[in-house]
C-alpha cells in the first residue's frame, strides 16, 4: 500500500527532538512490503504548505500521523499540542480523501480523546511496528479493522478502563532498524538535538505518576548490545560522528545490560558522544566509569524528589543512600550530571522542598538542578486515583486536557516560593529562570558553540543571575 507517514511534533524547547518512533514504524511497514514515504514537519517553516505539496505529488492511499506528545507537561506554562495536529488534519482533509491513521506515544496516552476529537479512520495504540503494517494490509484489500489488538476505530467500544489493550513486541531483535536514513539529523544536531537510540523497552518500576508501564509493558525487553552499537555506527558513518541520546526510560537498569552496552561501545571506539536518562538504582562507581569510557558526555538523573517521605510517596525504587552513591560516582568519573526535580507530590510541604535542597547540598554537586512543580495526571496511574480521591480531578474527567497534581501545602504562590529556594544555589534553576531573557540567550549560545550537554555550565549562569537578582 502506498502511504505517507507524517511526524507532527514541532516542539523545539529546550531543543528539537528527532522522530525516532515514527522512523521505527516506517522501517517495519517497509519490511512488510508497503510503499512508505516519510515527512517530518518538525523543523519546517511552512509545514502546511509542505504537507499540501507532498500530498499533491504522489498517489497516496492512506496517511498516518505520528504524534509524539499530547502536551508539554509543564504546570506553570501548559501547552496542549492538539490544535497544531488538528490543523494538520484540516490541511490533509482539504486535499486528501483517503484514510487517516493516528499513532505514537502522544496518541497512546489518551486515545479516546484523539479519536473523539479528530475522528480518524483508526488509531494505533502502543508499539506500532506489528500493528501498523496489518492495518495497511487490511485497508488495501478493503477488509475490516475489527479484531486487531491495539487498534481503535471511531465506532469501537473501549474497554472497561476506557482504553483498548496495546500489544507489546516480545523480541525487539526481530524488528528492523529504524529508518534513520530518512531523517535530516544534521538539522537537528545544529539546533542542539540528538540522534535517539533505544537499548530496551518496558519499565517494571512503580513511580505513581508514570505511564511507561502502560505504553511499553511492565517488564524489560532488551536489545542485543552489539546490535545497538551497530545501529549507532551506521548513523555515525553517515554523519561523520554525532551526538546520541539513549531514550530509554532508565538507561542503567537492568544494570548488567547497561554495562554490556557500555562495553560494546568501548570496544568499537566510535567517534560519537552520548547522553542518557538514569536513576540512582545500581548506579555506582563501576557504572559511572563504564559510561565515561564508552563516550558518555553527561547523565540526566530523574530524581524528582530526595527526602525519605517523598521518595516513598512517589513510589521511587531508590533511597537517599543510593542517591549519594550515584551522584558521587558520576562526579568521581568526571561525568557532568543534572538532577531533575519535580515538586508538589502528595503530602509535600515547603519544608520538604527545603530539606531536599539541604540533602543535595551534602551530595556531590550537580552541573545543574532543574526544579519544576506540578505532576501531570494521566489515566490509569496511581496518581490519578489519588487525585480523584482528593477532588483534584472529577470522577471520569477527560484527562486529555492537562490536569496537574500540586500538593495543597505548596499550592499558593508556588512559582515565587520555589524561585526563592532555587536562588540559594547557583546550580539550581526554576521555571522563572527558564523564561528569563538571560537564560534564553545562554541557551542559544550553547547551541551555537555546540556545547553538549547544554546544561553543563548552568552554574555560571546561576552565579551571574543570583548577583543580578539581589
Amino acid at each position: 500500500m502506498k502511504v505517507l507517514l507524517v511526524a507532527t511534533n514541532r516542539e523545539r524547547s529546550p531543543y528539537p527532538v528527532a522522530p525516532l518512533g515514527a522512523l521505527c514504524v516506517v522501517a517495519a511497514a517497509r519490511a512488510a512490503g508497503h510503499d512508505v514515504d516519510f515527512l517530518d514537519l518538525g523543523l519546517e517553516n511552512s509545514p502546511h504548505d509542505l504537507l499540501r505539496k507532498t500530498l499533491r505529488k504522489d498517489g497516496y492511499q492512506a496517511v498516518a500521523f505520528g504524534i509524539r506528545n499530547l502536551d508539554n507537561c509543564w504546570a506553570f506554562a501548559p501547552r496542549l499540542y492538539f490544535d497544531e495536529v488538528r490543523g494538520f488534519a484540516d490541511t490533509l482533509r482539504s486535499c486528501f480523501e483517503g484514510p487517516l491513521i493516528l499513532g505514537g506515544t502522544g496518541f497512546s496516552v489518551a486515545p479516546r480523546g484523539w479519536m473523539r476529537r479528530l475522528q480518524p479512520t483508526c488509531g494505533v495504540m502502543g508499539e506500532g511496528e506489528r500493528v501498523f503494517p496489518e492495518v495497511l494490509a487490511r485497508l488495501e484489500t478493503g477488509r475490516s479493522l475489527e479484531g486487531i489488538e491495539g487498534v481503535l476505530t471511531p465506532v469501537e467500544k473501549a474497554g472497561s478502563d476506557g482504553e483498548a489493550s496495546a500489544p507489546v513486541i516480545a523480541q525487539l531483535s526481530d524488528l528492523p532498524l529504524p529508518a534513520h536514513d530518512l531523517c535530516g539529523y544534521a538539522r537537528y544536531l545544529r539546533r542542539g538535538g540528538f540522534v535517539g537510540v533505544q537499548t530496551k523497552r518496558g519499565c517494571p518500576l512503580g513511580c505513581v505518576y508514570c505511564i511507561y508501564p502502560q505504553l511499553e509493558g511492565k517488564r524489560y525487553r532488551l536489545r542485543p548490545p552489539e546490535a545497538i552499537v551497530e545501529e549507532i555506527a551506521k548513523v555515525a558513518a553517515r554523519l561523520n560522528g554525532g551526538h546520541f541520546f539513549f531514550v530509554d526510560s532508565v538507561f542503567n537498569d537492568p544494570r548488567g545490560h547497561a554495562l554490556a552496552v557500555c562495553a560494546a561501545l568501548e570496544r568499537r571506539r566510535l567517534p560519537v558522544r552520548w547522553t542518557a536518562f538514569c536513576n540512582p538504582l545500581g548506579f555506582d562507581a563501576e557504572m559511572a566509569r563504564a559510561m565515561a569510557h564508552a563516550g558518555c558526555s553527561g547523565v540526566e538523573f530523574g530524581l524528582d524528589v530526595a527526602t525519605p517521605k517523598m521518595l516513598e510517596a512517589l513510589g521511587k525504587p531508590f533511597g537517599q543512600a543510593e542517591i549519594r552513591i550515584a551522584l558521587k560516582a558520576a562526579h568521581d568519573a568526571g561525568l557532568p550530571f543534572v538532577n531533575y526535580m519535580l515538586f508538589g507530590g502528595p503530602g509535600e510541604t515547603w519544608a520538604d522542598v527545603q530539606e531536599t535542597q539541604t540533602f543535595l547540598n551534602e551530595c556531590a554537586t550537580a552541573s545543574a538542578v532543574f526544579a519544576s512543580y506540578g505532576i501531570r495526571v494521566y489515566e490509569g496511574t496511581d496518581l490519578a486515583d489519588t487525585a480523584a480521591k482528593e477532588g483534584v480531578v472529577k470522577p471520569g474527567q477527560d484527562l486529555f486536557e492537562p490536569a496537574y497534581y500540586i500538593s495543597p501545602e505548596i499550592a499558593e504562590r508556588t512559582e515565587e516560593r520555589l524561585d526563592r529556594i532555587t536562588r540559594q544555589r547557583s546550580e539550581w534553576t526554576s521555571p522563572r529562570d527558564w523564561r528569563r531573557p538571560m537564560m534564553l540567550w545562554a541557551q542559544k549560545v550553547m547551541v551555537l558553540f555546540n556545547v553538549r550537554p547544554q546544561w553543563k555550565y548552568i552554574q555560571g549562569y546561576g552565579a551571574h543571575m543570583r548577583r543580578w537578582l539581589k
